[in-house]
């Protein structure tokens, strides 16, 4: 890989993999710590990727490496992948230049919710929901990323949202608009 490919990648990239892993370690210097390993390891790395290739491959890595660095630091599993507001606050903002957070306070406090409720889910299932949702990626590099089939992605995906669904609407969290009947 040359030089100029290496920066593209490392520009493209550089926050989705550092928001991936502060939201599973929780501690942004550690995050911060694993991102500069995971573009190490793409520097070191022998083969040509292409940057929709990248963002997989750095995915992956970045994965593996926060489970490594969960299971070094001994934390208890049911924490990892579990949502903290205080990270969630560093991770990309969504508000575009000027515009008033406070515009946005209603869909932020559902947003923080919805990271809440998420507790109820099990690990691996709150992670595919963060990659898919929060992430953008697609059913497909998800697939590649966890090394499972599309099919149980789907899958995982709609009994995460069914259960969500109906734990944010009897807890009275959310209120979800009422669908129209088909006649």
């Amino acid at each position: 890989m040359d030089k100029a490919t290496y920066i593209n990648i490392l520009e493209e990239h550089r926050d989705c993999v550092y928001s991936v892993a502060l939201y599973s370690l929780r501690d942004a210097d550690d995050a911060a710590d694993l991102t500069q390993e995971t573009f190490l390891r793409l520097w070191r790395y022998q083969g040509d990727l292409t940057s929709s290739q990248a963002k997989a491959w750095l995915l992956r890595v970045c994965h593996n490496l926060c489970i490594d660095q969960s299971r070094r630091r001994k934390t208890v599993r049911t924490y990892f992948g579990v949502p903290d507001n205080e990270a969630v606050d560093h991770l990309k903002s969504t508000f575009a230049d000027g515009e008033d957070p406070t515009s946005n306070l209603h869909q932020k406090q559902q947003q923080e919710a919805l990271l809440q409720s998420m507790k109820i889910l099990p690990e691996e299932t709150r992670s595919i929901m963060m990659l898919h949702y929060f992430q953008d990626l697609k059913l497909q590099e998800i697939a590649g990323l966890l090394g499972l089939k599309v099919s149980t992605i789907k899958v995982r995906l709609h009994r995460a949202r069914k259960t969500l669904r109906r734990h944010l609407t009897e807890n009275k969290v959310l209120t979800l608009p009422c669908q129209r009947e088909i006649g």
